[in-house]
């Protein structure tokens, strides 16, 4: 009988992987579904906070651009709106990973104990945890659980599309990926766990990865 030999790197890689940022992004997004305040100042500025916290920029203007578009928006096209979109065009940022940047700030906040934390981020940390479980019983009482794998599903897809160079290279590669995602997916189908949003994302997420690796074989052969 043959023998399978993982590929260690890339099997270490999603078996160790760790999902905090899933899961702050995920309460983020409920947050901004169900739970945004678009008058509220808190919200504001709590959102503010996390964005500055996190932008590896130091120019004030390259912030204060970056802040407009969190809090304003380019929708409205008015003069400002597109002064805002030359001067980042102009800089070269992009604003697509505004929301990444808020939700890793966010988590490397909820991971710090809350003697670390100076008096502004357990102000922003308080309010948004708060908000996001507010939003995330919202989320639940009116879309249920099924909308919690899908949203997951999606985020797992995204997974194996950020990394299909590294799980392509070869053949080993490939099937090792494919052995450790369905480990996770098995290990968190049978995971003790009451918490059902956490079970179910967590659930999703997994399942999403695998069914995406399967439909990308599927696609190739």
């Amino acid at each position: 009988m043959s023998s399978f030999n993982v590929e260690t790197e890339v099997f270490r890689f999603f078996w160790n992987m760790n999902l905090e940022f899933f899961f702050s992004r995920l309460a983020l997004r409920y947050l901004l579904t169900w739970g945004l305040e678009i008058n509220s100042l808190r919200h504001r500025i709590a959102l503010t906070y996390l964005l500055n916290r996190a932008l590896k920029t130091k120019n004030l203007f390259d912030r204060l651009a970056l802040t407009y578009v969190l809090n304003i928006g380019l929708e409205r096209n008015s003069f400002f709106d597109r002064l805002v979109r030359a001067y980042l065009v102009k800089r070269g940022l992009e604003t697509n990973s505004l929301f990444d940047t808020i939700a890793r700030a966010f988590m490397h906040l909820s991971k710090r104990g809350r003697q670390k934390r100076n008096f502004f981020e357990k102000m922003a940390v308080m309010y948004l945890l708060k908000r996001c479980n507010e939003a995330v019983q919202k989320g639940l009482s009116m879309r249920g659980f099924a909308d919690v794998l899908d949203l997951a599903r999606v985020e797992g897809i995204n997974l194996i599309d950020r990394n299909l160079q590294r799980i392509s290279k070869t053949p080993r590669a490939w099937q090792t990926a494919k052995i450790a995602v369905a480990c996770r997916a098995i290990e968190a189908f049978h995971e003790d766990d009451t918490d059902y949003f956490h079970y179910n994302a967590e659930l999703g997420y997994w399942t999403g990865a695998l069914e995406h690796l399967q439909q990308l074989e599927k696609e190739e052969n």
